[in-house]
This record gives structure tokens, C-alpha cells and sequence, in this order.
């Protein structure tokens, strides 16, 4: 049997039906878009899976993120993606399910199962015990400033402790319906589930109790040639892989091959 192959790459933050350039957060981001796209089509073929952890689009409706997914959509592979802070388009899994988009997997509380590969994970959510640095300053771009329409959405989004919570809930009832018997278990989240130390937290508790061997998260933005601590780590049997585009200088990380 042929072997495919898994990759990643988080937080592309498309906008091809939004004003919402990326360049303003560091030359590191400037035509990030085409060259994703290059980088992608020169690494990932056709049977191949792409993991994909959040602030996929700035649309904030579905209809202004359906070109961003659209484009996703015609890359070569398999998507499989989970909810990032910014996707406020993100909709119930039914209706994201009947947009019809050819290859494209949206976890919510559920798992994907492709040939020996299983994956389950949630957003997660900003934890008091867990920090991670946002450093845009150090990158040569500019601090994101929180707009009247941001704060308006975070109190939308309701108390953050219910918000953790809820979310730790999505974690373990995906990650429970993984097969005992998958070849290749993986855990995706956006918010970083361990510390910048790479030190094991309440979340990393968790995932190693479901037997996954790799957890990709995104959310933490830095230069391709920045190396922080944690970034790809291993706790209680558990790969972590920090895979944010700007990180991964805008190239799908290959992690590991399945049948």
C-alpha cells in the first residue's frame, strides 16, 4: 500500500474577500498567500492530508470566508481544520459539511478518519497557566491593536472560564472517539495546549491520556528563523508542533507518513 504523507500549516489568515493585509505585521508576511500557495503545491500531493489549526480566514461572515476555503479547497490534499479565535465565520458543523467543498474536514467535537490516520482537537482558548509571548515588535512588524468591533466580539463570546471549560469539554469528546486501533493518532488545537517552556500543563495531561502521538497548535507568531522553546517538543509520549505559517516561512511541515 502506498504511504501518504501528513503536513500542517496553521493560521494562513486569508482574505481574498477582505481588507485585512498581513504585510502590516512584518515584511515576513508580504504575499504570503502565493507563496503558501507555491510552497504548498510543491510539497503536498494529491493523497496527501494537510492539517490546518485555525485563523484560516477574516471573513467574518461565511459567504466573505467561502472564497478563502474555496482557494484552501483547490490545493492538492486532504484539509483537515479546526475553529482559530479570528474565524468568526465559523459555522455549526452541518453547514459547513453542505457547502459541498471537495476534501475539506472541519472538526467540531467530532474525529476525521482518513485510511490509518485519526484526528480529533478543539480551538481551545486563551488558559492562565499557559503563556506564550506576543512579541510582533521583535518581528520587525506592529502590535495588534483590539478594534471596537474586537471587543465587541470577545464579549460575545461570552466568560472565558466557560469558554475554557467548554472547550476542554470539545478536546476530550473528540479526542475519546478516536479508534484505539488508528496507526497515527493527532490532537489539533489553535491555542498552544503547553507552556513557551515546552512544559506539560493540565491540557497536555489530557491528549497523552488519549494515546495521540502528535499535537499541532498555531496561534503563536514568529519569524521562520526565530526558534522558541516548546515549539517541537515531546511530553508524556506526545509530539508538539508549532505550526503558524509565518513560523514555517509559509511551507506545510511534512510530520509523518500513514498508510
Amino acid at each position: 500500500m502506498t504511504k501518504r504523507r501528513l503536513f500542517a500549516l496553521s493560521d494562513p489568515h486569508l482574505s481574498f474577500a477582505s481588507d485585512k493585509p498581513m504585510d502590516v505585521f512584518g515584511p515576513h508576511w508580504r504575499d504570503h498567500a502565493s507563496r503558501i500557495e507555491g510552497n504548498w503545491r510543491d510539497s503536498v500531493g494529491p493523497d496527501d492530508v494537510v492539517l490546518i489549526p485555525g485563523d484560516i480566514s477574516w471573513g467574518i461572515r461565511l459567504d466573505k470566508a467561502l472564497p478563502d476555503l474555496e482557494w484552501l479547497a483547490a490545493l492538492p490534499g486532504e484539509k483537515i481544520m479546526v475553529r482559530g479565535n479570528h474565524d468568526y465565520w465559523w459555522q455549526s458543523l452541518g453547514k459547513l459539511n453542505r457547502l459541498g467543498l471537495k476534501g475539506m474536514h472541519f472538526i467540531q467535537n467530532n474525529q476525521v478518519i482518513v485510511g490509518g490516520l485519526a484526528v480529533g482537537g478543539s480551538r481551545l482558548w486563551d488558559f492562565p497557566d499557559i503563556v506564550w509571548p506576543f512579541d510582533y515588535l521583535e518581528t520587525g512588524g506592529e502590535a495588534e491593536e483590539k478594534t471596537p468591533k474586537d471587543l465587541a466580539r470577545a464579549k460575545r463570546e461570552g466568560d472565558p472560564l466557560k469558554i475554557r471549560a467548554r472547550e476542554m469539554d470539545r478536546l476530550r469528546l473528540s479526542l475519546s472517539g478516536l479508534p484505539k486501533v488508528a496507526a497515527l493518532k493527532v490532537a489539533v488545537t489553535h491555542f498552544p495546549p503547553l507552556g513557551e517552556d515546552g512544559a506539560p500543563t493540565p491540557i497536555t495531561d489530557v491528549i497523552s491520556r488519549f494515546g495521540v502521538d502528535i499535537c499541532v497548535f498555531g496561534h503563536i507568531h514568529a519569524p521562520s528563523s526565530r526558534r522558541r522553546p516548546g515549539e517541537d517538543v515531546v511530553i508524556g509520549g506526545t509530539r508538539y508542533v508549532l505550526a503558524a505559517s509565518d513560523h514555517l516561512g509559509h511551507k506545510p511541515i511534512m510530520l509523518a507518513e500513514f498508510e
